[in-house]
């Protein structure tokens, strides 16, 4: 017979720490934000300054004198989707300040597998891709957008959203990618 199992071990003795609320990117514990910014989580300073590390290397690289750059290519809504609406984008690439270009991005695909559902992994949506035979990306190039004087980054990303949501016939939402992981977080779909 196999030799029976090692005894379960002895109870800790040291105190319990009752984790932190979740929080999403805005900071607020609520499942889909709040007007207050409520710093909970024990990261929350580590991502402030992360956030402002990229944005500092962002202003350098658009700074540089007498330098051509290469432009910055971003997806302000941070996630996929299913198509069905837009985003929230994030406000950080507005906040340099600059004359955006947007992209409407539409891509279609002949056979019926939905490639972003909520409950979709990225390795599950890349497998149902590569069972479409084909896709078809159709890529519009909208009018610049530039930021007006004393427009809040949060008005020209929605300004921006806008744009494209009327070119790609779709609502701009105010669901963002944070509102969707603290869903999947919430409904144990991770």
């Amino acid at each position: 017979p196999p030799p029976p199992p090692p005894p379960p071990p002895p109870p800790s003795t040291a105190p319990q720490q009752t984790p932190p609320p979740a929080s999403h990117a805005s900071g607020s514990t609520e499942p889909f934000g709040r007007a207050a910014r409520v710093p909970s989580a024990p990261g929350a300073r580590r991502e402030r300054e992360g956030r402002a590390a990229v944005e500092g290397a962002l202003r350098r690289h658009l700074r540089r004198e007498g330098e051509p750059h290469e432009p910055l290519l971003i997806f302000p809504e941070g996630s996929i989707t299913n198509g069905a609406g837009l985003m929230r984008f994030a406000r950080g690439a507005f906040r340099l300040g600059e004359e955006v270009q947007p992209v409407a991005l539409r891509v279609t695909c002949p056979l019926p597998l939905a490639h972003d559902t909520l409950t979709s992994s990225l390795p599950r949506n890349f497998a149902r891709a590569l069972f479409q035979p084909w896709h078809v990306a159709e890529v519009t190039l909208l009018p610049a957008v530039a930021p007006a004087p004393a427009e809040a980054a949060e008005e020209t990303a929605a300004r921006t959203a806008a744009l494209i949501a009327a070119e790609l016939g779709v609502p701009a939402t105010r669901w963002s990618s944070a509102d969707k992981a603290e869903l999947k977080r919430r409904y144990g779909l991770l």
